[in-house]
This record gives structure tokens, sequence and C-alpha cells, in this order.
């Protein structure tokens, strides 16, 4: 098989160029023409790629996608995950077209900002609607709000677990504050720490209170054990006026 000519390689940050080419040869003599489009997206197109602890995430849209499918790539998918390469989100369009309004967040996410490696752009001209994405993110909101104090409930003695419990909310909220961000007409900035602040400012919060978790999170000023609960309450007020606002958006 002569190896189809890869594009945006050289727009992934330095590192991961050569190892994003191989994981895409790799693929296509998997797949051969079942691929339509391989694209990146996350971390390593939105300039917040850190070498060595961020992960890559792929997505590959196929024309079919069966069990044998699976078993064609499940090497390749090995071969990548060793290398910190996500499990790649394997799709097709009928998929993609059939599923907007129940992962609006995720592939507005997708959409907002990815590269194509390989074939066709899929995500540029989705049309999400602005409901579907303002419902999910008052779901995910309210949702936070509700597991976070029912663990508090059960765990309010173990600071260690509560800890743990804050930081997992704030990383899976990520997504959902940027799109709360596009949801005011406004385009989140790349850095995630300057992301934050700007949605502080949309939405009055204290940014304070998510920075605490940021930082944490990527070990720049660890939370303090004495100061968990204060923290984890701190954050809690913010998500309680983040889901005040969307009861009107």
């Amino acid at each position: 098989m002569i190896l189809p000519e890869l594009k945006s390689i050289n727009e992934l940050p330095l590192p991961i160029q050569p190892l994003m080419t191989e994981f895409a040869h790799k693929l296509l003599k998997s797949l051969d023409d079942n691929v339509i489009s391989i694209l990146v997206y996350g971390s390593a197109v939105n300039g917040n790629y850190h070498p060595g602890v961020s992960n890559v995430n792929v997505a590959v849209v196929v024309r079919n996608l069966d069990s044998h499918v699976l078993d064609e790539v499940l090497e390749v998918v090995q071969w990548g995950r060793k290398r910190k390469i996500a499990l790649p989100l394997f799709l097709t369009k009928e998929y993609i077209l059939n599923s907007l309004d129940v992962f609006p967040i995720e592939f507005s996410g997708i959409k907002q900002q990815h590269k194509v490696v390989f074939g066709e752009d899929v995500f540029k001209d989705l049309d999400i609607p602005r409901k579907d994405i303002a419902l999910l993110c008052e779901q995910q909101i309210k949702g936070k709000l509700l597991h976070l104090r029912q663990a508090y409930l059960e765990n309010g003695s173990n600071l260690r677990v509560l800890k743990n419990f804050l930081l997992a909310a704030f990383t899976d909220l990520v997504p959902v504050f940027k799109q709360l961000i596009h949801l005011k007409d406004q385009q989140p900035a790349q850095h995630k720490e300057e992301m934050l602040k700007q949605l502080a400012g949309i939405y009055a919060l204290k940014p304070e209170a998510l920075l605490s978790a940021y930082h944490d999170k990527h070990k720049k000023t660890l939370i303090p054990s004495r100061q968990v609960k204060a923290h984890l309450q701190n954050f809690l007020d913010q998500l309680e006026t983040l889901s005040r606002h969307l009861d009107s958006l």
C-alpha cells in the first residue's frame, strides 16, 4: 500500500508530529479505504499541550464501523496508548449527525478546535443547535452540584477523597466552561488559566475558586488538606451561581 500524504502535521506540537504521523499511517494500513477522516483535537491543537503529561486526542471517521473494524485496529490503538495517544473516538458520519443533540458539548468542542490529519473535514459544517448546548451545559453544572453535595455527605471526614472529587469535577467541567463562553458569543482564551478568568468575568464568579483547582491539577500550587473543605464549598458556590445564570439563558 502506498501511504497517502498527511496534512496539518506541521501545525501540531513538535514533539507529537512524528508520533501522529506514524499513528495515522498505522490506522490507514489497518483500515485502508474505510477511513473518511483522521483528526486531532483537544490540548494538542488548543495551545495547552504539555509533553509527557498531556494525552493526544484523536477521532477517526469511517464508512463502516462494526466489531471487525475494532478488531483490525486493536493493536494500533494499544500501540498508541503506550505513547500517550488517548483511546480514539471511532465514529461514522451517520452516528455524528444523529447524535448532535446527545453530545452537543463534545462535538462542539471538536468542531471549534481540531486539525484534520487525513481526509475530509467532517466536523467543519456541523450545525449544532445552541439550545442543545445550553441544555446540556445546564445538566452538567446542576448534575455536578448534586454529585458533589452527595459526595460531601458521604465522605466529609476524608479530605483526600473530597479533594479528588473536587479535581475530578473541575476536569469534567472544563469543556462545559468553554461552551458557556461561546454561549455569550465570545471566543474562549486558548490558555486554560486565562479562559477560567474570562468565564469568571462573564458570569460574575470568583475566579480563585476555579483557579485553585486548576493550579492543584497542574501541580502549580497544591490545596492544603486543612483548606480542602473551604475550597470545595467555594467551588460549589460558583457552580450555584452558574446554575442561576443558566436558568435565564
